[in-house]
C-alpha cells in the first residue's frame, strides 16, 4: 500500500463534531448524509443546468466487503493538478486559497472540493460526511474527469496518499481495494466503506428516500429524461398526493416584498383532514430544503395538517446563507434576528394569513370585505340585466377575435437587453397594423413619447394616417434618436403608439419604454401577459357545452413586455371546477415557441376540444368546466428561470347546464380602498373587463354603516361605469343622436350624450 501522509486537521474530532450536530439538531444520519452527499454532486455542476446530470446512491457487496457508493454524472470530475501533499501544505500553512479549478487537491485537503456554484453548499460539513458514513471512517474515491484522466485515491481517518494515482494504476487500486470496476461516466465516486447500520437499515427500509424527496423535491421536479437523483440506480420521484390538499395556494409568478427582496416561489397546502406527510413552511436555497420558517398564530383546526415552502431569488439567498448552520438544517442559534430571516418570516406569516382568511379558517375584517364584495356581484348581476331588459347591445362574454391588431416589431435599443439610454442613441422599431375587416379601412396612428409619472407628453415623433386591406397588415419603420429636448432626462419615458380607426373611435395603444441615462428600477408591473385570443363555442354569446359538442379556433395570445427574449411552453388542460380543488380531468396539448422582446404571438390554433360523454361523465354530468392555460419559462434569461410558472388564463365553460344568468359575466367588479384616489369608481375595459368601487373614498366611508344607503351608492356607481364601459369599447349605438352617429358628434354633444344616457338608465333602475 502506497505510503498516506495526514491531513491538517483533528479529523476523528470533525467527525464526531458532524455526529453531534446533527443529534443537536434532531436530524438523523440518513438524513444528514443523503443532503450532504446529493449537495456534494450538484456543487460539482459546470452550470447551472441539471441536464444529463445524476447523483446515485447505492449499497454494493462482494469479496472485498460491503461499500455505500455515491457517484455523480454530467459534472466535471476532480479537476486540477495532481500536487503533492507536501506543496499543498505549503501552500496552506502560507495561507495560500486553492483556486475552485483544483477541485482534486481540495477534495484532497479540505472539506470542500471547490467553489460550488451551483449547488447549496458554500460552506459546512462538504467531504467529511463520507468519514461519517463509514464505521472505521475510511472512504475511497475516483474519477474520470472531462479532461479524460482518471485519479483515485483514499481518506483512511483523515489519511490521504501523497498524491492521487493516475491511469492504470488508479483503475487497479480501486479493483484491488472494492472489487468494483473503473467509473466509466465524467464525474466523481465515493466508496464509502463498511458503512453505518443506521444508513444500511434507512436504503433498504426505502427511508432514505422519504428524506430525499422532502429536501430536493424542488429540484426533482426540475429534471429531465437525462437527469436523475436515485438510490439503487432507482430514480426517486415526487409523492403523488403532496399537493392533493382541500385548500392550495401557488404563487402565479415572481413577486417582490419590500424593495430589493423577490419571491420566485411560494405554495402552501391544507390538508383539512390530515393526511399530509410534511409540515410547516420551509424555505429552499438552490432547490434545497434548508428549515422551516417560524409561523405564529396558526388555527387550532389546521395545526399538523398543512405544509409549505418557499424559494427566492439569488441575492437574498445569498444573504440566508450567512447565517445559515453547518449542517444546511436552519438559522444558526441566535441569528435570526437578521434582516433576511425576519423579511422571510415576515413575507410567510403574511401570506399564510391572507389564504387563512380567505378560506375561512381566520375572521377578521376581511370577511366583512368578502360580504361586501358578495353584493357587488349581486348589483353586478341587477344591472346587466336591466341592460338586457333595455336591448342594449352585448358587450360579450369571453374572447372574440379583434378587428384589428396593433404590435410592436422588430425592436432595437442600443445594448441588447438593455433599456438603458443616453444622450444620442438611437432606438428602432416597426410599427404593425393588421385588419381583420371584410373592407378596407382607414388608420389613425399616432407616435410620442411620454412621461408615465406625470402624464405629459414631452415630445412627438410621427402622426399620420394609412389604409390597411381587408384581412391583411401593413408594417412601417421608424427611429427615435435621444436627446434632452424630446426625453425627460433622468427618467423612464415610454414611446407610446396610438392607432385609431377613421371614423368610429376604435382605439389601441402599445408601449415601449426606455431609461435615460438611470438603470431601470425594479416595479410590479406585468411584464408578461395572456390572454385567451379566439374561442369558437357551439352556440355564439354562451359557453354552454353539452356532451360530445365541440370548441374550436382556441388560441392565445402572449405578450412579451421586456426587454428579454421570452422561450415559453404553454400547457392547456380542461379542469372540473364544480369540486372545490379544481382538478385536472384531461390534458389538451402543450405549445413551446420565443416572444421576441416587446413583441407578442398569437399561438396556433388547438385541435378541437369535444367533450366526449364517456370521458366527461367520469367525473361530473353537469357543472362548471375549466379551460386552464399555463405559461413557463423553458429557459434562464434576466428575469425568470426555467420552469418558473409566469402566468396563467382560466376560462370557464359549463357543461349541460346554462349559465347562471344572462350577462352575469360581462364584467367582473371589484372592491379596492384607495383613499389617495379621488374617484369614486372606474374601470378597465377589454378582455378581463373590470369595474373598481373605491371604497377608501371618503363619499363611500360616509354612508357604508347604512345598508340601504349603501347599496344604492353601489348601484349607482357601478351603472355608470357600466355604460362608460360602452364607450370605452367603441360600441357607441347606445349614444347616437337621432341623426347623427356619435363619432360624427362635437365634444360637447358627445359629452351630452353620455352623461344623459347614464342618467336615463339610472332613472329606468329605480322603477
Amino acid at each position: 500500500m502506497k505510503t498516506l501522509t495526514q491531513i491538517p486537521q483533528n479529523y476523528k474530532k470533525n467527525v464526531e463534531w458532524i455526529l453531534g450536530a446533527y443529534t443537536d439538531a434532531g436530524v438523523t444520519l440518513p438524513n444528514g448524509f443523503q443532503k450532504d452527499a446529493i449537495q456534494n454532486a450538484a456543487g460539482a455542476r459546470k452550470t447551472n443546468k441539471w441536464k444529463n446530470w445524476s447523483c446515485d446512491i447505492s449499497l454494493m457487496e462482494n469479496d472485498c466487503g460491503r461499500f455505500l457508493v455515491v457517484e455523480d454524472s454530467g459534472t466535471v470530475g476532480l479537476t486540477g493538478k495532481n500536487i503533492h501533499t507536501d506543496l499543498i501544505n505549503e501552500q496552506m500553512n502560507r495561507g495560500d486559497v486553492l483556486p475552485p479549478e483544483e477541485r482534486l487537491s481540495r477534495f484532497t485537503s479540505m472539506f470542500n472540493s471547490g467553489g460550488n456554484e451551483t449547488g447549496g453548499g458554500l460552506f459546512g460539513v462538504g467531504k467529511s460526511v463520507y468519514s461519517v458514513a463509514s464505521k472505521e471512517y475510511i472512504y475511497y474515491f475516483d474519477s474520470l474527469r472531462e479532461d479524460g484522466q482518471y485519479v483515485a485515491n483514499i481518506n483512511d481517518v483523515g489519511r490521504v496518499m501523497r498524491k492521487a494515482l493516475e491511469g492504470y494504476e488508479a483503475k487497479k487500486y480501486i479493483i484491488d481495494k472494492t472489487g468494483l470496476s473503473e467509473k466509466m461516466t465524467v464525474g466523481t465516486r465515493i466508496i464509502i466503506k463498511d458503512p453505518q447500520d443506521e444508513l444500511v437499515e434507512s436504503i433498504e427500509n426505502g427511508k432514505i428516500v422519504e428524506f430525499i424527496q422532502e429536501s430536493w423535491w424542488l429540484i426533482i421536479g426540475r429534471l429531465d429524461d437525462t437527469s436523475s437523483i436515485s438510490i439503487n440506480r432507482t430514480p426517486v420521484e415526487i409523492p403523488a398526493n403532496i399537493k392533493n390538499a382541500t385548500h392550495f395556494f401557488e404563487l402565479e409568478k415572481p413577486e417582490y416584498y419590500e424593495s430589493n427582496y423577490r419571491v420566485k416561489h411560494f405554495g402552501l397546502y391544507v390538508f383539512k383532514g390530515g393526511g399530509n406527510d410534511w409540515q410547516g413552511i420551509s424555505y429552499y436555497r438552490k432547490g434545497m430544503k434548508i428549515g422551516e420558517v417560524d409561523i405564529k398564530d396558526i388555527p387550532e383546526k389546521i395545526k399538523g395538517k398543512f405544509w409549505g415552502y418557499i424559494e427566492v431569488d439569488e441575492e437574498w439567498e445569498y444573504e440566508l446563507s450567512q447565517i445559515e448552520d453547518k449542517i444546511h438544517f436552519g438559522v444558526s442559534k441566535g441569528k435570526k434576528l437578521n434582516s433576511a430571516y425576519q423579511k422571510l418570516k415576515n413575507y410567510c406569516n403574511e401570506k399564510m394569513r391572507a389564504n387563512l382568511i380567505e378560506w375561512g379558517f381566520i375572521k377578521d375584517k376581511e370577511h366583512e370585505d368578502k360580504k361586501l364584495n358578495d353584493e357587488l356581484k349581486e348589483i353586478a348581476g341587477d344591472i346587466q340585466h336591466l341592460f338586457d331588459r333595455l336591448g342594449f347591445e352585448d358587450l360579450g362574454k369571453g374572447p372574440q377575435k379583434s378587428d384589428f391588431d396593433v404590435r410592436w416589431q422588430d425592436i432595437k435599443y442600443p445594448i441588447t437587453g438593455s433599456e438603458k439610454v443616453t444622450t444620442g442613441d438611437t432606438i428602432d422599431f416597426k410599427m404593425r397594423i393588421k385588419s381583420s375587416y371584410s373592407t378596407n379601412k382607414k388608420f389613425e396612428y399616432n407616435l410620442y413619447v411620454l412621461n408615465p409619472k406625470t402624464g405629459s407628453v414631452i415630445s412627438k415623433i410621427s402622426n399620420g394616417e394609412v389604409t390597411v386591406e381587408s384581412n391583411n397588415f401593413l408594417t412601417q419603420q421608424f427611429s427615435h434618436t435621444i436627446s434632452n429636448e424630446n426625453s425627460e432626462y433622468l427618467a423612464e419615458n415610454r414611446i407610446i403608439l396610438s392607432v385609431k380607426v377613421r371614423g368610429s373611435g376604435r382605439e389601441k395603444k402599445k408601449e415601449l419604454p426606455y431609461f435615460y441615462d438611470i438603470d431601470r428600477p425594479f416595479n410590479s408591473r406585468d411584464i408578461v401577459s395572456l390572454t385567451l385570443h379566439e374561442c369558437r363555442l357551439p352556440v355564439e354569446g354562451s359557453r354552454r357545452i353539452n356532451f360530445d359538442e365541440k370548441i374550436s379556433k382556441v388560441c392565445y395570445r402572449i405578450e412579451n413586455k421586456r426587454n428579454h427574449e421570452l422561450n415559453y411552453r404553454l400547457n392547456i388542460s380542461i379542469h372540473n371546477a364544480s369540486d372545490i380543488t379544481c382538478p385536472k380531468i384531461i390534458d389538451i396539448d402543450s405549445l413551446s415557441g420565443t416572444v421576441k422582446p416587446f413583441e407578442d404571438i398569437v399561438t396556433e390554433y388547438l385541435d378541437d376540444i369535444i367533450f366526449t360523454k364517456s370521458v366527461f361523465e367520469q367525473h361530473l354530468t353537469a357543472g362548471i368546466l375549466e379551460l386552464r392555460a399555463r405559461l413557463i419559462a423553458t429557459e434562464d434569461d434576466g428575469e425568470f428561470e426555467k420552469g418558473d410558472k409566469i402566468t396563467h388564463y382560466h376560462f370557464k365553460l359549463y357543461l349541460n347546464r346554462d349559465e347562471k344568468s344572462g350577462k352575469d359575466d360581462a364584467f367582473d367588479v371589484k372592491s379596492i380602498d384607495a383613499p389617495e384616489n379621488f374617484k369614486r369608481s372606474w374601470f378597465t375595459p377589454g378582455i378581463g373587463r373590470t369595474i373598481y368601487v373605491n371604497i377608501g373614498h371618503d363619499a363611500y366611508k360616509r354612508i357604508q354603516d347604512y345598508p340601504d344607503i349603501q347599496y344604492e351608492y353601489l348601484k349607482e356607481q357601478m351603472l355608470k361605469q357600466y355604460v362608460l364601459l360602452y364607450l370605452g369599447e367603441g360600441k357607441y349605438d347606445m349614444f347616437k343622436m337621432a341623426d347623427k352617429d356619435f363619432a360624427e358628434l362635437g365634444p360637447q354633444e358627445g359629452a351630452d350624450q353620455v352623461l344623459e344616457r347614464i342618467e336615463s338608465v339610472y332613472a329606468l333602475s329605480l322603477k
